[in-house]
């Protein structure tokens, strides 16, 4: 079927999107892993979609160490890892995150460094930085990951912003055409206002945005010593669960970057998105659908990456739709769902659109230079409408034209 619609919808659409992911312990790396065959599709998929984010952290998430000892580097799974994305079309991205134990007081990618060894990381970005010229994109850190102070109940965003502003100076002196950017602020909403919260604090039927971490992100913004992009990410739902529809859940990608472009012009990035709660039962074209949606959102409303956690398959019980089913099985590594209608709803997305008001419940519509998405998040039969025009829909359906 092919949908003409004409737009009547005020106001121009939002600028070029790109979609991306990022890299976690499962995935195609090597072609000698077991199950060669999956993950010879798996590369497949990958390069099915080309121009995709893809973003692999230093160490932990599957990598080893890359300086065990200071002065002693090893970057060859970093290598690995570069090497996959741009032989499948690729876009690079390194997330600085985590620290080698020499470095911090811990084990475990939850630690961050110690202020003393802040400039001994920033020495190590830059090395990184140096040794692959093909990647351009870098990200300081990793959802402020041992950044808390128990003390003052907030995150230690002084801190964190020290240790920013040395990896950014290092790698801006090495590599003055990469492209860095902070501080990858978590932001999962809460299910009822907090004390701290403010009138102004972002808010709908998905919660609200904790006030600590928005005057985080000003702090950053007020106090960064340069940055080529702002980084966030969080799930849209509170971490007690749900507490509205799958699809009203995902305007908190809306309503979220609609306050970061009021603090800044800087281009944002979702560097994660989780959707999908645990046990949500949702089928696998209801899971594509409401990833679709959760990337309209974002979209619309003026961010320019939006990223999601681990594009294999059922990886961990708790990962969205993935892009290939998982290759720990000899059949697996084909394309899911959400890997077939991607090409097409990338092609509208990266042309920019917005979201034709007036559907039922569960349905959204967006329209744009590059053409029209429908999709119905719901198990039942819908009927998108766009100026008098009644497309059906099939219970988590996706349609472009």
């Amino acid at each position: 079927m092919v949908l003409v619609l004409r737009l009547t919808a005020a106001g121009p659409p939002s600028p070029r999107f790109s979609y991306g992911f990022d890299f976690a312990e499962q995935g195609p790396y090597t072609s000698t892993e077991p199950n060669a065959p999956a993950v010879a599709s798996a590369r497949r998929v990958l390069s099915s979609i080309p121009g995709m984010y893809e973003a692999t952290p230093i160490m932990y998430w599957g990598l080893p160490d890359p300086e065990p000892a200071p002065g002693r580097f090893d970057l060859s799974a970093i290598a690995g890892r570069v090497r996959l994305i741009t032989s499948t079309g690729g876009i690079p991205v390194v997330t600085l995150c985590g620290a080698p134990g020499w470095m911090k007081n811990g084990t475990g990618p939850n630690v961050a460094p110690t202020p003393e060894h802040y400039q001994d990381f920033a020495t190590l970005a830059a090395k990184i930085a140096r040794a692959f010229p093909e990647v351009k994109y870098f990200v300081v850190w990793n959802e402020f990951k041992g950044f808390w102070s128990t003390a003052d109940n907030n995150w230690d965003i002084k801190g964190y912003t020290t240790m920013y502003n040395d990896v950014y100076r290092a790698i801006k002196r090495v590599r003055p055409d990469a492209w860095v950017g902070g501080p990858y602020a978590t932001t999962p909403p809460l299910a009822t206002p907090g004390r701290r919260n403010l009138p102004s604090t972002p808010h709908g039927p998905w919660g609200y945005l904790d006030q600590r971490t928005l005057d985080a992100i000003r702090y950053w913004l007020a106090n960064k010593a340069g940055a080529d992009f702002l980084a966030v990410d969080g799930r849209d739902y509170p971490h007690t669960g749900p507490i509205t529809s799958p699809l009203a859940a995902t305007e908190k990608y809306a309503a979220t970057t609609v306050w970061l472009r009021q603090q800044s012009q800087l281009p944002i990035w979702w560097m994660e998105s989780h959707i999908q709660p645990p046990g949500s039962g949702w089928s696998d074209n209801q899971a594509a659908a409401i990833r679709v949606a959760a990337l309209v959102q974002m979209a619309s409303s003026g961010a320019r990456v939006g990223m999601q956690w681990q594009p294999e398959q059922g990886a961990t019980s708790d990962d969205d739709a993935g892009l290939w089913t998982s290759t720990r099985s000899p059949d697996g590594g084909q394309p899911t769902v959400l890997a077939r209608i991607l090409p097409g709803v990338l092609e509208v997305l990266g042309r920019g659109v917005r979201i034709v008001p007036g559907q039922p419940p569960g349905v959204l519509v967006a329209s744009g230079p590059g053409g029209t998405i429908a999709l119905n998040t719901t198990t039942a039969a819908a009927t998108a409408v766009v100026n008098g025009t009644r497309v059906p829909l099939g219970p988590g359906q996706v349609r472009t034209s």
